[in-house]
């Protein structure tokens, strides 16, 4: 696997990123892509980019991402000394709410004084003149509750995630520390909304949900970025069933995908922080958190009675342009020549994370005006990387059905199944790996083309099933 490109980070990230994974012994993906998702959840709140000159090709900035290893691996520790100024901001926004929650406490016990007093002063009055105007001694609308500013999100439901993003419609980071139930979840039959939601908060816009009970609640332009951890073998098993056409619809394929190959190097490292490298990783998320578009260039779409209209944005600089259109021709002859339909479908979501990486890394880098250089051939370092783990996502589903294949073929030799045996006689003992109907049957397939089994079709009680056997070179070889 590529190695991350550490000289990809934004300057102000990459001594710090370096610390952190050198002080846990992990490697610096897990430490540097939630970092990145992190900063770009703040840019995506402020400013987008135009990817052309002439357009209106427009990306957001926020990310989807995963970092996929074996447990202890350090993922989830490596995650959150990234997220650490996020999780910050989170417990600064929770302690303002909870004054401004007080301070509303008070301003709705002072509204229904005034408006007890209000109505029975009207009431004096009409009794003498019912036809005197009260207006001015009635109160009017009580104030409205604080928003609660949020940052990140952990596990909740869809609908409440929509409410969340309709208060704080410039986005939030979803953090997972297992993104396997959450896939688990959104695969259900019932879960069909849900998961059409995700899908429109990756892309962005509008989206309205209607409830009996709960009314209308509408997302101006719902904008979500994520972060999670997930284990290789739940993750190949996704890529399997999307391949089978078992939600198939391009979840998976928003993400980047940071595989790192393990390293069989360790020393202990007892030593404090790089409180500088430290505190200048931090002081960017607070500067991204303010940011002001306008300051640093971006322009402005209006309608037609001048009312500004989406995220302020950026372009790329002309030279930067021409790398980005450079790649892209490539990028568009690579997915002619994809070797399967899964990984064609996630190199094209690249057309989003290319523009979106280059403008994050312009902004943190404190860059201003048209998207530089510098900039975007990071960028495309960064794509070189996350390609190279994607090809790994995506030749890892033939790896399960292998180990499934070696699997069914050592308990068949060691006579955990009856001889001869059927599919059924499989993956109904839930032995780990082989409890999947369709990979069993994948991996009996894989065993019978290579002669490793038999197969042969007997009558069962009226029916017709299948039904394997090792061959002599399988019980033998």
């Amino acid at each position: 696997m590529e190695p991350f490109p550490l000289d990809a980070l934004p300057d102000a990230f990459r001594p710090w990123a370096g610390d952190v994974a050198d002080r846990m012994q992990c490697p610096l993906d897990f430490v540097a892509v939630p970092m990145l998702v992190g900063a770009s959840m703040l840019v995506a709140r402020r400013i987008s980019i135009m990817a052309q000159a002439r357009t209106d090709w427009r990306e957001r900035a926020n990310l989807w991402a995963l970092i996929v290893g074996r447990p202890g691996a350090m993922k989830s520790p490596a995650m959150q000394q990234a997220l650490a100024p996020l999780e910050r901001m989170e417990v600064r926004a929770a302690l303002a709410h909870t004054a401004e929650m007080e301070a509303f406490k008070v301003d709705v016990l002072a509204h229904k004084l005034r408006s007890d007093v209000g109505e029975k002063t009207a009431k004096g009055i009409l009794s003498k003149n019912r036809d005197a105007d009260v207006r001015e001694h009635l109160s009017g609308d009580e104030p409205m509750a604080p928003t609660w500013p949020r940052y990140l999100v952990n596990d909740l439901t869809y609908e409440k995630l929509g409410a969340l993003l309709s208060e704080n419609p410039e986005g939030v980071l979803s953090v997972r520390d297992e993104m396997r139930g959450l896939f688990l979840h959104l695969a259900r039959e019932e879960s069909a909304p849900a998961r059409a939601f995700y899908l429109q908060a990756w892309s962005g816009g509008r989206y309205t949900f209607d409830r009996i009970g709960r009314g209308t609640v509408t997302v101006e332009d719902a904008r979500l970025s994520m972060i999670g951890c997930i284990q290789p073998g739940p993750l190949s098993e996704l890529v399997q069933q999307a391949r089978r056409g078992s939600s198939d619809d391009g979840m998976l394929d928003r993400f980047l995908i940071a595989w790192p190959d393990a390293s069989g190097d360790w020393r202990e490292v007892d030593r404090w922080p790089d409180t500088p490298a430290k505190r200048t990783a931090w002081g960017v998320f607070d500067r991204l958190d303010t940011l002001d578009a306008t300051n640093i260039g971006a322009q402005i779409d209006t309608d037609a009675q001048g009312e500004a209209r989406g995220l302020p944005f950026l372009r790329f600089a002309a030279d930067a342009r021409e790398a980005f259109s450079e790649w892209r021709h490539e990028l568009e002859a690579t997915l002619k020549g994809a070797e399967n339909e899964s990984l064609e479908a996630a190199l094209s979501k690249f057309r989003h994370h290319v523009p979106a990486l280059a403008l994050v890394i312009h902004v943190i880098d404190g860059g201003s005006g048209p998207v530089t250089l510098r900039s975007t051939l990071r960028a495309l370092m960064l794509a070189e990387y996350f390609e190279s783990h994607a090809r790994r996502l995506h030749g890892s589903g033939r790896r399960v059905m292998v180990r499934a294949a070696r699997a069914i073929l050592g308990k068949a030799r060691s006579g955990a199944l009856p001889d001869p045996f059927t599919a059924r006689d499989v993956y109904r003992k839930d032995w780990a790996g082989l409890s999947d109907r369709q990979t069993v049957a994948d991996a009996l397939d894989v065993l019978a083309v290579h002669g490793w089994v038999w197969e042969a079709t007997a009558e069962t009680g009226g029916r017709k099933t299948t039904i394997y056997g090792l061959t002599d070179g399988a019980r033998h070889g």
